[in-house]
């Protein structure tokens, strides 16, 4: 089934739930503009013994075919993570990992794949939010819907989820992921911001999380 959900001022974020990776246990394509990302979420079936903390694992994959180029020259495969893909890997992994239950001790993994890319709106933030989702549709324990959002101020605009060239000239950039009710990790840089700049943008984050939520 494909939904299409309107957010931050315009914006329109797609997704197509339970299309694609039937065998996993929730599958999610996400979209915005023409970056495509899949989400698969996978649990085993039976607890991990002898552990104290929560085997999560999460791979966010950028593949070079997603913009049209296939590796060539001394390497002819994909290589290991790029340091960009290990960042969104754990901007992921922040948000969600806390809406697991404290006792679960299932090895669980949100695998990403980027299938398309338009190079210009970045995959980390949409597909954070397609990783709540893949495992909210799944039999997977998670308590309620994350989103994730880019919150950037380009010539005293506030803007969600801006295109790489607006943020050639933003002067902030923070990414906002929480629930409809609360923030749950932020991070970015900016230029000297005061603190009333700097609480505007959380609550446009916040209220485009809302929305997506």
């Amino acid at each position: 089934m494909k939904y299409n959900v309107e957010y931050g001022n315009g914006k329109s974020m797609q997704f197509d739930v339970g299309r694609y990776a039937k065998q996993s246990n929730g599958s999610v394509m996400v979209r915005l503009g023409d970056t495509m990302s899949l989400v698969n979420a996978v649990a085993a079936e039976k607890e991990k013994e002898g552990i104290d903390f929560m085997p999560l694992q999460v791979e966010f994959r950028e593949r070079t075919a997603a913009a049209g180029k296939i590796p060539g020259g001394y390497f002819k495969r994909e290589a290991r993570p790029s340091e960009k893909e290990i960042l969104s890997a754990r901007q992921i992994d922040r948000p969600i990992r806390p809406m697991f239950p404290k006792d679960w001790r299932v090895e669980t993994q949100i695998i990403a794949t980027i299938f398309c890319s338009d190079q210009e709106h970045d995959a980390d933030t949409i597909t954070a939010t397609a990783a709540s989702l893949a495992l909210l549709i799944s039999n997977i324990p998670f308590e309620e819907p994350v989103a994730e959002v880019r919150v950037a101020r380009v010539a005293g605009q506030i803007i969600i989820d801006p295109t790489h060239t607006e943020l050639q000239t933003a002067d902030y950039e923070f990414v906002v992921a929480g629930t409809k009710d609360s923030i749950l990790m932020v991070e970015g840089e900016s230029h000297e911001i005061s603190e009333a700049e700097f609480i505007e943008a959380l609550r446009a984050g916040s209220n485009a999380v809302r929305e997506l939520c």
